[in-house]
């Protein structure tokens, strides 16, 4: 396919800023789980679990009003620009009928600790950890209703910058509380709780007073739509619950694939882990790169410009594989220093070098795994763009669900073939993944949707 380098541009000028609001999350996270460790170690090992079990629930809600992005997108596109704040508005009734659910879906995570079996002090602060989570978890899907205003639209500056102050409130506030600084009594992982629920209330109000200001007032009437539309609700639900789904059902087999290895033995279980986290530094990055295609692919579709869609989805999948095959030659070559960076000076070195020798293994497995992974990371953002979410949805659900979990499971726990057999398997299910999205693109059936056409005013 022929395109000029116009495309990487227009790519690079909305991904960038929302490469960079993964990045301050990655780094927030980071520095949450050193603080932690410097506290305790049981704060640190309840915090991978408790934080893992929250994103899982709150994903279905997240990914559901995250999709008000493709929405803005293709209503934008359409120069629709009043049904631009309808969306949004849409969204965060989405994200207010939801909040009673999330907590509601407390004492479930509950039940999910109960069931893992760790040391009952562990297992204490897990629970009071991941409540605290999920009590800020309820402004998430009004965060992501609210910042698909400005990324639907290509604003993403206005996305980084809530984000950014967001993370950086969370850190400093977060040392502040566990460590009792500054008057304040030490509070250890419900200090780290409290932070990450409070602050998640600052982009919330930064977007929400730029979403009500006058300058957007005028153009898309923010303050004057708020009244409730049930066809545009209808939009927002047809499409965005798959989307949302889909999201869900993505990250929670990988949350079984993880309790799962955690039945293995300590060796193969603290590598898997420390894999986990050195994989994240390629994929977080390019879930910026994810909405910024959705976005292209739905300003283009409401323009009615099909072919530039492609051409920004195929710029967009050149790019990041840029990065992510970097980063797939170093895990290959130098997987030894990724590792060597978790290696704890207080353990033996003979149980590291155990774990550096496993690590070794799974890493390379994750470098081939990263190139895949793109392939579903980018079209899989595209077809959300065009609106090609009940596709995406149950494609999600026969291949994580069918193809994935229950032989991962039956691997492990039946078979007793190990860990590194789970991890060959996993890389499996990843190429199936991505070229299963890819040759749904490619196949052009997203051309025929067009959720502008759901609606008119």
């Amino acid at each position: 396919m022929y395109f000029d380098g116009q495309r990487y541009r227009e790519v690079l000028r909305v991904a960038s800023p929302l490469i960079m609001s993964t990045a301050s999350l990655t780094l927030t996270l980071f520095v949450d789980r050193m603080f932690l460790s410097w506290y305790s170690e049981a704060a640190v090992a309840a915090s991978v679990p408790g934080g893992i079990t929250y994103f899982t629930i709150c994903s279905l809600f997240i990914g559901t009003a995250q999709y008000v992005n493709s929405i803005v997108a293709q209503y934008h596109g359409a120069q629709r620009f009043r049904s631009c704040a309808q969306a949004v508005w849409h969204g965060i009734f989405f994200g207010v009928l939801s909040a009673p659910i999330i907590v509601a879906c407390i004492p479930l995570g509950f039940m999910v600790f109960t069931w893992a079996g760790h040391d009952p002090e562990v297992q204490a602060l897990e629970k009071d950890y991941f409540a605290l989570l999920m009590l800020g978890g309820v402004a998430q899907p009004i965060n992501a209703a609210l910042s698909s205003f400005f990324s639907g639209r290509g604003k993403t500056m206005v996305v980084m910058w809530g984000n950014v102050a967001g993370n950086f409130a969370n850190a400093c506030l977060a040392y502040v509380l566990i460590f009792g600084k500054l008057g304040i009594p030490e509070m250890g992982i419900i200090g780290a709780g409290v932070a990450t629920a409070t602050t998640a209330l600052i982009p919330t109000i930064f977007w929400a007073w730029l979403f009500l200001s006058a300058h957007e007032q005028r153009t898309y009437a923010t303050r004057r739509e708020i009244s409730f539309h049930r066809e545009i609700f209808w939009v927002l639900l047809r499409y965005g619950i798959p989307s949302g789904i889909q999201f869900f059902l993505d990250i929670a087999s990988f949350t079984v694939f993880v309790l799962l290895i955690g039945r293995a033995g300590q060796i193969d279980l603290a590598a898997s882990n420390i894999v986990l986290s050195i994989e994240m530094l390629a994929f977080l990055p390019m879930i910026g790169m994810s909405i910024a295609t959705a976005t292209l692919v739905g300003q283009y579709v409401g323009m009615k410009r099909q072919d530039i869609s492609e051409q920004c989805a195929y710029a967009a999948f050149a790019l990041a594989m840029c990065y992510m095959g970097t980063m797939a030659v170093l895990f290959l070559i130098f997987p030894e220093f990724f590792l060597e960076l978790f290696r704890n000076t207080r353990d033996a070195a003979s149980h590291f070098d155990a774990v550096l020798s496993r690590g070794v293994i799974f890493l390379r497995i994750v470098a081939v795994w990263t190139l895949f992974d793109t392939l579903f990371i980018i079209f899989s953002g595209a077809l959300k763009g065009a609106g090609d979410t009940l596709f995406a949805m149950w494609a999600q659900v026969a291949l994580a669900w069918f193809f994935f979990v229950p032989p991962v499971y039956i691997i492990t726990q039946c078979l007793g073939m190990g860990v590194l057999a789970a991890w060959c398997w996993g890389l499996v299910y990843v190429m199936l993944l991505g070229i299963v999205f890819w040759a749904r693109f490619k196949s052009g059936k997203w051309r025929g949707i067009s959720m502008v056409g759901d609606y008119r005013r």
